[in-house]
């Protein structure tokens, strides 16, 4: 018998990525895909967005990729947890880069900062929009978010974010509880209903910053909001609400068979990217398998689930194949479905000759006119924000 010491171990472990972010792309179906086809065990890390920012923050350590939103990169990126990613290893980085998103044009007719303002990693280890060959984080799934109506009512339906601070739903109004995200949706809201002006919505001032959450607090004081919400609006209790809503919310309220309609603000929608970053600590071997993982993301069965959660991929060419030629019309090209429209769980959302609210993917990505932000005063903020939003959490 051959003495074992004297000849190299065969590595037969499945090898293992950890994935640290949300439950918007952490979900069972697609763990399952993934680990079918590259044949690797996927440590999947769900958490809120700001529990998985601070994390990414503190420890770098826990986790192999990053897969969060665009904008936590101002806080995360500066914190050294994330290195940058070379894009000569991305097979479809063309397609990426011709996203109309990532381009001046788009930036220029946008609110606040779109993701290509923090997409590339210069010399000195900054972030910016000036191309190179290293990125902070991978585009991959996007969406164009707004408000919903829980609950049956009789009062008209909502089309513009002043509706949010409308007596008419007083003290059943539903706010989401990031700052990055909760302050723009009420920016949106407070500018609608002429109530305040800024010069830059997505950033604002020290003083512009005390103006807004003075009238935030005037509104919390007369109890209009129900409330502010961190993974999941709060549901109703006999009383229709109007809350600010995720997509992938929006329709696991809708399998579950709650009364629900999607509202299409005629201001536009507030956007979000979310994307895939590698930690700081990942050896080679383990950066192989996050190369691997973002690469597969982008060949089409990653986008077919998330299309079927309501959202859209940076770089879709591959999703299409991976839909059904209904599928693809209705929730890219916003035509009317011909049979049943599933979520990625086989639950029944849409039923036949019924429409995606707000239409196609490009009518909907042009009327993006706010994303999601971290403003440079963003502590200052934060530390007000939360005077409001700790103790009214639901």
């Amino acid at each position: 018998m051959p003495d074992p010491l004297k000849f190299p171990s065969v590595h037969t472990k499945t090898p293992k990525l950890r994935v640290l972010g949300t439950d918007v792309t952490l979900i069972g179906a697609l763990k399952n895909a993934a680990e079918a086809d590259l044949g690797i065990q996927l440590e999947f890390t769900v958490l809120d967005g700001i529990q998985a920012q601070r994390r990414g923050v503190l420890a770098p350590e826990t986790f192999d990729i990053y897969d969060q939103w665009f904008h936590d990169l101002d806080q995360v990126w500066p914190a050294r947890s994330l290195k940058p990613i070379d894009v000569d290893r991305i097979l479809i980085w063309d397609e990426l880069q011709a996203w109309p998103v990532l381009n001046e044009q788009h930036v220029s007719g946008t609110l606040s900062g779109t993701p290509f303002s923090r997409l590339y990693v210069q010399d000195s280890g900054e972030l910016s929009c000036q191309v190179t060959g290293q990125i902070s984080m991978l585009p991959t799934v996007y969406n164009a978010d707004s408000f919903a109506v829980i609950g049956d009512t009789s009062e008209p339906e909502p089309n513009s974010w002043a509706d949010l601070l409308s007596d008419r739903w007083s003290g059943r109004v539903a706010i989401q509880a990031d700052a990055a995200i909760g302050v723009p949706d009420l920016l949106m809201a407070l500018r609608a209903q002429n109530e305040y002006s800024c010069t830059d919505p997505g950033n604002l001032s020290l003083r512009e910053i005390e103006s807004f959450i003075r009238l935030v607090k005037q509104y919390q004081l007369s109890n209009h909001f129900l409330g502010f919400w961190n993974d999941n609006p709060p549901s109703t209790n006999g009383t229709a609400t109007l809350s600010t809503m995720w997509w992938s919310n929006y329709l696991s309220q809708k399998a579950k068979g709650t009364s629900i309609r999607m509202c299409t603000p005629t201001e536009g929608y507030r956007g979000w990217c979310g994307g895939m970053a590698l930690s700081q600590h990942v050896d080679q071997r383990t950066e192989e398998l996050a190369y691997a993982y973002m690469n597969w993301w982008l060949t089409g069965p990653a986008g077919a689930i998330m299309a079927r959660n309501g959202a859209y991929m940076a770089a879709a060419s591959a999703t299409r194949s991976h839909l059904t030629a209904n599928e693809w019309d209705f929730w890219y090209d916003g035509k009317p479905s011909v049979a049943d429209i599933l979520d990625p769980f086989g639950n029944v959302v849409y039923r036949p000759g019924e429409l995606r609210e707000g239409g196609s993917c490009e009518n909907r990505q042009k009327q993006i006119v706010i994303w999601n932000s971290v403003m440079d005063e963003h502590n200052f903020l934060v530390r007000l924000w939360n005077v409001i939003t700790e103790r009214a959490l639901v």
